[in-house]
């Protein structure tokens, strides 16, 4: 008898000391904050840039975080003659954690972001407003492009600090794209795009749409 209470003793000691444990994680997790890379945005065909972000806890379901961008060049599939290209961006947003007790914490948030673009374009082409179709030796392009998303999203924990941060949402956008200081432009009739295809970045703009957002981000918790 006397050894059955020492194992049962034994047992619920275990039991209470794994899920004390367990809750200490779950509220390491929940208070955490965390350092964010987002490397697929290198391999954007056609404006590459390194994002990195931090994330911090504000209250027992809020956090908020902020990421900003930085880029030169253009995507590695391009064949775009550019000089001094230059993109930054900036992404501040603010979760709501559905669970913050929850191993895997999922949320809602609401993001807003600015990108800015610049570079001297060389032997391209690109289409006005009117619909015209031109071709020039050297111009001067600018891009911004400004709105906000909805999103839902997850840390989903790899390691002990290591994870990924998945989301996915919509919102909308405002782009204005300028071509100026144009030299020797004129009606295209041969010359192919500097990307070797047709994009949305190729053409004079000043519109708002819809915009959807899908992502993953590898995050380190502190």
């Amino acid at each position: 008898m006397k050894t059955i209470a020492i194992a049962l003793t034994l047992f619920f000691t275990v039991v209470c000391h794994l899920q004390a444990q367990k809750d200490s994680e779950n509220a390491q997790r929940a208070t955490g904050s965390y350092v964010t890379v987002s490397p697929l945005r290198l391999l954007d065909f056609h404006a590459p840039r390194l994002r990195a972000g931090y994330i911090q806890r504000i209250a027992d379901h809020w956090k908020v975080g902020l990421d900003l961008g930085l880029g030169a060049g253009t995507g590695l599939l391009s064949r775009r003659e550019s000089e001094d290209d230059f993109l930054w961006e900036v992404r501040p947003e603010l979760y709501y954690i559905l669970k913050p007790e929850a191993r895997t914490l999922k949320y809602l948030s609401a993001e807003f972001f600015y990108i800015g673009q610049s570079n001297t374009l060389l032997n391209d082409v690109y289409d006005t407003e009117d619909g015209m179709e031109l071709v020039f030796d050297r111009a001067d392009y600018e891009r911004q492009k400004y709105g906000m998303h909805l999103k839902f999203g997850l840390f989903l924990q790899l390691g002990r600090h290591w994870g990924l941060n998945c989301y996915g949402g919509l919102g909308f956008r405002w782009t204005t794209i300028s071509f100026s200081n144009v030299i020797n432009v004129r009606e295209n009739t041969t010359r192919h795009r500097g990307h070797g295809y047709e994009t949305i970045y190729d053409a004079e703009r000043n519109d708002f749409r819809p915009n959807p957002t899908v992502g993953v981000k590898l995050f380190y918790r502190l």
